[in-house]
């Protein structure tokens, strides 16, 4: 009885670090007022061509769609959107060796767990081209060991617009969101 006890503990111990909460880091930034007529395009070139990528722009645009924005190719508002995967225990850093700064920390495995994190991060940004400025930023960022990107996204996208068209503020809103899920 307790060695069948010890081996169900082990196996519950493993399947935990691919189960569990989910948090999504999330910095949204509405740095001017959305214009009156809330018609947007799309940037019509990818420096790579990718599914993944393809994916998030249609899904971004039909999110947009949804909180009263339509798409147009003679738009005001111009939507670029971004789509990175990296391995999680990579750090990356930017700037000069006297002023760098940490873009995403590296991060460590969790004990018992099978596969290693990948980090998945979406980034979408508005710009009013009439006026020439950055309308709207946001970003979402999630650690994933055996979700694909895709099984994200609509979680990323619902993150990253979050803040869009509240009111303007002279600084980014971080927060962190948490579910259950895939990790």
């Amino acid at each position: 009885m307790i060695r069948s006890l010890s081996w169900i503990l082990a196996g519950a111990m493993t399947v935990s670090g691919c189960a569990g909460p989910i948090q999504t880091r999330v910095e949204t930034h509405q740095v001017i007022a959305a214009p009156a007529q809330k018609k947007f395009t799309t940037s019509p070139f990818d420096a790579v061509v990718n599914r993944d990528l393809s994916l998030a722009r249609d899904l971004v645009a039909k999110s947009l769609n949804e909180r009263g924005y339509e798409s147009s190719p003679e738009a005001p508002i111009l939507v670029h959107v971004a789509l990175s995967d990296r391995p999680a225990d990579i750090a990356v850093d930017a700037g000069a060796k006297d002023a760098e700064q940490s873009i995403a920390a590296a991060k460590s495995q969790k004990s018992f767990q099978s596969c290693k994190d990948h980090e998945y991060r979406l980034t979408v940004n508005l710009f009013d081209q009439a006026r020439g400025k950055k309308l709207y930023s946001g970003s979402a960022a999630e650690y994933h060991c055996n979700a694909t990107i895709a099984q994200s996204l609509p979680f990323l996208i619902d993150a990253v617009l979050s803040g869009l068209d509240q009111e303007p503020t002279d600084s980014p809103r971080s927060t962190i969101r948490t579910r259950q899920g895939i990790e």
